[in-house]
């Protein structure tokens, strides 16, 4: 079976500011740094064949503190959904008009891309030919975003059917799923248990739009 321990870089300044960070390059704060080292307490104790990284600054980063000295693959198709015009931003910085087409975006992310951005399935695309490009079995730890945790899970699951969906995923949590011939086994989602319960902060907004008032559909 192939095991795939899917873990989300630490927190930045634009996860605590509630920006969408996308493929902008956002280093760790000291918060993310002190999430990864506790992460690797965790990933010590297991033994990984091997380990990726999406070639992102933050998950590099991540990667290293938590694993210091483990070879690691790097790979830009384990990078974050692209957020175009949006990259840098905050829901409440955005216009009417902006924040009726983001809407559009939160309700459908299959079908709509977000301007000069990507669509999910423009994401899982490059997520499957990824995934497709690993070995059978093994365990491997892999670093990235929550946008491909997402497309993953979903791929398991299915994409949500209803519009006031939602799935967190805390910076450094880890979501553990199996890969078999004729089967998937989702073992753990959003698992948090390393990380100290004072260093966990409301969803942020790196992938998804937190509404302050529900947008229009």
């Amino acid at each position: 079976m192939l095991e795939l321990w899917l873990i989300r870089h630490g927190q930045t300044d634009w996860n605590r500011q509630q920006r969408w960070q996308g493929q902008t390059e956002t280093p760790l704060n000291q918060n993310g740094m002190l999430q990864a080292r506790q992460l690797g307490a965790r990933l010590r104790a297991h033994t990984f064949d091997g380990a990726y990284s999406s070639d992102m600054g933050r998950c590099l980063e991540t990667a290293r503190l938590s694993l210091p000295g483990h070879p690691l693959s790097t790979d830009g198709r384990l990078r974050e959904l692209n957020f175009g015009v949006y990259e840098g931003r905050a829901w409440t910085e955005l216009t009417d008009a902006e924040r009726k087409k983001m809407g559009r975006w939160w309700f459908d992310p299959y079908s709509e891309a977000i301007e000069g951005g990507e669509s999910f399935v423009d994401l899982s695309a490059r997520v499957e030919a990824w995934l497709d490009s690993l070995p059978p079995q093994g365990s491997f730890a892999v670093f990235t975003h929550g946008g491909v945790i997402r497309s993953l899970i979903w791929r398991v699951t299915g994409p949500p059917r209803d519009p006031a969906w939602t799935l967190t995923l805390e910076n450094c949590s880890i979501t553990r799923l199996g890969f078999g011939r004729e089967h998937i086994n989702m073992h753990c989602v959003n698992d948090c248990a390393h990380l100290q319960p004072f260093e966990f902060y409301e969803p942020d907004l790196e992938e998804t739009p937190a509404f302050d008032e529900r947008p229009a559909q």
